[in-house]
Formats: structure tokens, sequence, C-alpha cells
């Protein structure tokens, strides 16, 4: 099992000398979530640097883990599923279904940005995330200039994104935000020849 450890923030700007690693698109659903635990099921295509594409079943809970506003720390189990597996579960989902491209960034200190592009009902929201091997780094980040505002885990989780309705979650961001978030996502378009769904 393992301990996951993460901040979420919004994004000021993107700098000239992003270095892409990796990017993926993902479709995602909840199939159980009570206070503690949740479970979720991706549909995970690499586009690039490869083309690949797994389907992942994963339990998330809390455990004995204090919540916190800003940092999201649960732990979690993932395995491999089949694709029939994946869309016989995809029937029972008890949420709506999440689905974005996911661009991964190396921000030095072996951490990784990975910003996140939402589609469909979420379209506009755009956030970055990074994990961390402990807490001890996690408390301790020095966000470079280009992250914007921390924008927690407790009212813009996926979880939470996938249980609002489009003007639910346009309600709790600016309409700053959502401007700011089309800019970058045409940069990342034009600057990157990203083809982004």
């Amino acid at each position: 099992m393992n301990k996951e450890i993460e901040r979420k923030f919004a994004i000021k700007y993107l700098p000239k000398d992003l270095k892409i690693e990796n990017i993926v698109y993902i479709k995602q659903a909840f199939i159980y979530i009570d206070n503690l635990t949740l479970i979720r099921i991706r549909n995970i295509k690499e586009n690039y640097p490869e083309n690949t594409q797994v389907y992942i079943y994963t339990l998330k809970t809390k455990g004995d883990i204090k919540d916190k506003s800003n940092i999201g720390n649960r732990y979690e189990i993932e395995n491999e599923i089949s694709k029939e597996e994946f869309e016989n579960l995809i029937k029972n989902k008890i949420s709506n279904i999440i689905e974005k491209t996911r661009i991964k960034i190396p921000i030095g200190n072996n951490l990784k940005a990975e910003i996140d592009i939402y589609y469909d009902y979420l379209e506009g929201m755009l956030t970055l995330e990074v994990e961390f091997p402990n807490e001890e780094l996690a408390n301790n980040f020095q966000k470079p200039d280009w992250f914007g505002e921390e924008l927690g885990y407790k009212t813009l989780s996926n979880r939470k994104l996938s249980q609002m309705t489009k003007a639910e979650w346009q309600s709790k961001v600016t309409k700053e935000f959502i401007e700011n978030n089309k800019i970058i996502i045409n940069q990342f378009k034009e600057n990157y020849n990203l083809k982004i769904k």
C-alpha cells in the first residue's frame, strides 16, 4: 500500500523552457465513495513519448491520516484490470465521468508537475499537482514562480469535481481563473504542438 502525498495548484503562466516528459489521456469515474474510502477506475492512454493503453482499478483510503486543507494525503492500492472489466465497472459508476489530458513536467529535486486539462462539463478547468515522497518535503516545498495559488483538496478534488455540475464548479472559482486557463491551454496547443482533445 502506497502513501499518496500531493499538493494542488492553479497555473499563473507557462514558462518558456518546459520539458514535457509524457502526455496521457485519462478517462475515469468513481464506483464507490464513503467518508474514508473511494474506488476509482481509469482508462489511461499514453500519447507521448509512446503509445500505450492500460486500465487501472484504484482504492484510496484516509486510514488514520488527519485531513489537511492543502495536502492530499491518502493510502492507495492500484491494480491493472482488463478492458472488459473496466467497461463492466463503469456501468456502475456513481459519479460523472471525468476526461482530461495529463502533461507531466520535471521541476527539479526529482519532483514532477502534473498538469491536467479537463474536458466536457469541466472545460476551462486546469490544475497542477505535485506528488511528494514524504510530508516534510510537501510542507517545505517552495513553489516555482509560474505556479499559481494553492487550490487545496476540499473543494476541487477530482472526487468533488466528479459530483458537480458545470455551474457548481464554476461558482467555486473566479472568471479570471477560467480565462487564464484558456490562455494557457491555447499556449500548450500553439507552442508545443499538442493535440489536445
